[in-house]
């Protein structure tokens, strides 16, 4: 499994959590948690396709 794709599944887990969620400020946790999760794949992702460009 690679890095991305476990922080993808730790997003979408925070997501299923600020559903079920029965009081507003642990959905607003969980929502944040994800929208972070989320930052940290579209970084990730951004910095694997510059690596091979550095390298060269």
């Amino acid at each position: 499994m690679s890095q991305a794709t476990a922080l993808q599944e730790k997003a979408e887990m925070f997501e299923r959590r600020a559903e079920s969620a029965t009081d507003t400020i642990s959905r607003q946790h969980y929502k944040e948690m994800a929208a972070h999760y989320r930052r940290l794949v579209a970084e990730h992702l951004e910095i694997s396709r510059s690596e091979p460009a550095r390298q060269a």
